[in-house]
């Protein structure tokens, strides 16, 4: 399974097709929101496997439901889509050229609006899950997350709907809320990043220490991750 190339437009509208598919149910992520999710994911400085965050893409409220797919191949095929979005993901993220992916809405004047609820959503729901590795953040830089806590909580819409009730009056809010998330998940991601390189270190000695002279660098990961070694546990800390 090719892991490695980020997917292609094509690629992008045929997992959104599935995600929004009758097959799923309404509680599964669309790809905005799947996005976001992985962002969080992605971020954390500890290595998430796969079988960890798979089951809230088909089910945010419990992680319990499981698509029914037609065949084996239509199941290794999206199964391959949401790997290559994942790691396609975490690249953008550790080479600073992260983007969040929103849907476009058009507005009546001509302008571009971004859905950005879906997204911050997802980014939610993914720090929520790991709650223990983002409290710090929580704790000392609550203004890294609050873009995200505005668009994608409860709590964030009634805050916004209480300083703006007009829904004209809340764009400016939003639009500067969801112009500021790229640089702060470069912000989280450079606080996160000695954690990260120490875990990737202690990975890389025990899959090593596993693995002993068995696997090659082209070999996919003993982790778990569906990439190869090389540029997964065999990569070593990154260098930024």
């Amino acid at each position: 399974m090719d892991t490695d190339h980020a997917l292609s437009d094509e690629e992008l509208d045929e997992l959104d097709a599935f995600l929004m598919s009758e097959t799923l149910s309404e509680e599964a992520m669309d790809l905005s929101t799947l996005d976001g999710y992985f962002t969080a994911i992605a971020l954390n400085p500890e290595f998430i496997l796969p079988s960890q965050w798979l089951p809230w893409v088909w089910d945010m409220d419990a992680g319990e439901e499981t698509p029914a797919f037609e065949n084996v191949e239509q199941a290794e095929r999206i199964n391959g889509l949401l790997l290559r979005h994942y790691n396609s993901v975490q690249g953008m993220i550790g080479e600073g050229r992260f983007a969040p992916l929103m849907y476009t809405l058009n507005q009546e004047d001509g302008s571009e609006f971004y859905d950005a609820e879906g997204w911050s959503m997802g980014f939610m729901l993914g720090v929520s899950l790991f709650q223990d590795v983002w409290q710090p953040i929580f704790d000392e830089h609550p203004e890294w997350l609050a873009p995200m806590m505005l668009l994608g909580t409860e709590e964030g819409w009634e805050q916004l709907e209480k300083m703006h009730p007009d829904h004209a009056d809340q764009r400016p809010m939003i639009r500067a809320a969801y112009d500021s998330i790229p640089e702060l998940i470069e912000s989280i991601f450079l606080h996160f990043l000695p954690r990260r390189d120490a875990a990737a270190q202690a990975r890389v000695t025990a899959t090593l220490r596993r693995a002993g002279d068995k696997i090659g660098r082209n070999d996919l990961c003993p982790c778990g991750s569906g990439k190869k070694f090389k540029k997964c546990c065999g990569a070593g800390p990154t260098l930024h």
